[in-house]
């Protein structure tokens, strides 16, 4: 069956953030991460494969496309010839022992890899604040190889913060203990990371317990967001 043309306006849309969020549907690109994603427990509502070509999710609802739409419809230069349309479910927060909270960070690959490595070492969820980027975004989805789907997340504000009965712990480059003497809480804890231009805002800064680093050479003035991350997550979640 062939994709209709008002279908193909309608799943357009998804490609700006207001109708991904209206529609609660976004596009994901290639069979891999269509596997990821299928394992995780979603079901696509529809694939849409490249005319001519194999389906290989023949057994969910499929339509053929042309290249020329397959084009438009993906976001990479040099797309694979299957699509598939999914659900923008994510998982609540249910054990809170070690959690991420993550103040700002804006950039959509550094998301998606932050999302991708906090699932590795078995993170129990990961809290965004309002400025963070779109977990939606198509570079998140990528990078995080769809864990997005499957990894609990959960928007709040820095007034959540406050509220929490935690051991809060921030990445900082001023005035921060060396990471690798500080032990987890007995409490649980959060772990927060800042923005990659401007580190953890003031009004988190006020809230947290205890400032880290991680050590380096002097040759080396920060790591990207995502790198230090995953070091610090994979830290505390062996003491867990």
């Amino acid at each position: 069956m062939q994709l209709s043309k008002n279908e193909f306006k309608q799943i357009y849309k998804l490609k700006q953030k207001k109708f991904r969020k209206l529609e609660k549907l976004v596009i994901v690109e290639g069979i891999r991460l269509i596997e990821q994603v299928i394992a995780n427990g979603l079901i696509p509502e529809k694939i849409l494969f490249l005319r001519n070509s194999k389906n290989p999710f023949s057994k969910f609802p499929s339509a053929e496309i042309t290249l020329e739409q397959l084009r438009k419809l993906s976001f990479t230069q040099n797309p694979q010839n299957v699509l598939a349309i999914v659900p923008t479910k994510t998982e609540k927060i249910k054990n809170r022992r070690l959690l991420l909270y993550l103040d700002g960070v804006s950039e959509p690959g550094n998301l998606g890899t932050i999302f991708r490595t906090a699932a590795a070492a078995k993170i129990d969820g990961i809290i965004l604040s309002n400025s963070c980027c779109e977990i939606w975004n198509d570079k998140v989805i990528r990078s995080s190889l769809g864990t997005i789907f499957s990894l609990p997340s959960e928007i709040r504000s820095a007034d959540w913060l406050k509220n929490q009965n935690a051991h809060i712990v921030a990445s900082s480059l001023q005035d921060a203990n060396n990471l690798y003497q500080s032990k987890l809480s007995e409490k649980n804890q959060i772990i927060v990371i800042g923005s990659e231009a401007f580190g953890i805002s003031d009004e988190v800064r006020k809230i947290c317990d205890e400032f880290i680093k991680i050590p380096m050479s002097n040759r080396v003035e920060s790591l990207n967001a995502a790198i230090a991350a995953g070091i610090i997550i994979f830290h505390y979640s062996q003491q867990v």
